[in-house]
């Protein structure tokens, strides 16, 4: 074998050691590749995903992947975080509307979706206590009204609070569960207005002003989505399952599990999946 063959196999060969070793320039080029596949990621994440990124820059405590369904359509959303025994430790995303407690008469159901962009007039702001009841009354904070739904001179702070969601979204939070527990609850509830069915309509609970004068904007309860995730499972992911829905118009906070009356809105929501990194 020639010599100048000999030397370019052992060339090669520290190359490949090099590079597995990630030894000095090799470990440069691993590091910008590496954050280069994360940036074409991220860019494909913002063109297919809303990003919620509350994670402060930190590795994510916690992911939540949603994918919507065919009946999604401009949903308010919390989600929160709750100890096994049903004790609420914090909520992680609350969308502004219910966050600020700031909802508008005079929309309806062919209005809704534009309705905030295109409103003129006088509108008056509405207490809508039914959209994510659960949530509300889990949190356990009584509103000067006496209501649990965030009013609008005792807001939520900023940095909990989001944008309504328009399609599939990431969430990426950063830790806020004490370090000594090894399992909790991750809890969505999510509702859309206006998706009326046979079971909750115009003719339906006439005795129940709350739900007819305005403010429960009439349509199917609120849904809630829970996982438990346990430090010990070696999976790092967890599927959140249906659980039941909320009161109808928001007068407690009680997870309905009959969802035989439900139709539609078991069709927001396609998946949510959690990622965990302990």
């Amino acid at each position: 074998m020639r010599a100048s063959a000999i030397v370019i196999l052992i060339f090669s060969a520290l190359l490949v050691v090099a590079s597995y070793n990630s030894i000095g320039p090799f470990h440069f080029l691993s590091e910008w590749r590496a954050k280069y596949k994360s940036g074409l990621r991220r860019s494909v994440d913002k063109m297919e995903y809303q990003i919620y990124d509350c994670s402060d820059n930190l590795d994510p405590f916690i992911t939540i992947d949603f994918l919507k369904g065919a009946h999604f359509w401009h949903p308010q959303v919390a989600i929160w975080i709750e100890s096994v025994e049903g004790e609420y430790i914090k909520s992680l995303l609350v969308t502004t509307s219910t966050a600020k407690g700031i909802f508008y008469g005079g929309r309806t159901a062919e209005n809704f979706k534009d309705f905030d962009q295109h409103k003129s007039g006088s509108h008056d702001e509405v207490r809508r206590v039914n959209a994510l009841p659960h949530w509300a009354f889990t949190r356990n904070v009584k509103a000067k009204d006496g209501l649990y739904a965030p009013h609008p001179d005792e807001p939520l702070p900023d940095g909990i609070t989001g944008a309504t969601p328009s399609g599939n979204f990431r969430f990426f939070a950063e830790r806020h569960v004490p370090t000594t527990l090894d399992s909790f609850v991750v809890k969505m509830e999510i509702n859309v207005a206006f998706d009326e069915n046979k079971f909750y309509s115009a003719y339906d609970y006439l005795d129940d002003d709350a739900y007819h004068s305005g403010t429960g904007l009439l349509g199917q309860p609120s849904l809630i989505y829970s996982s438990t995730v346990i430090k010990q499972n070696p999976s790092a992911y967890y599927l959140m399952e249906l659980i039941g829905h909320g009161h109808h118009s928001g007068q407690n906070g009680a997870v309905y599990n009959d969802l035989s009356q439900i139709t539609t809105a078991k069709e927001i929501v396609e998946r949510i999946l959690v990622k965990m990194n302990w």
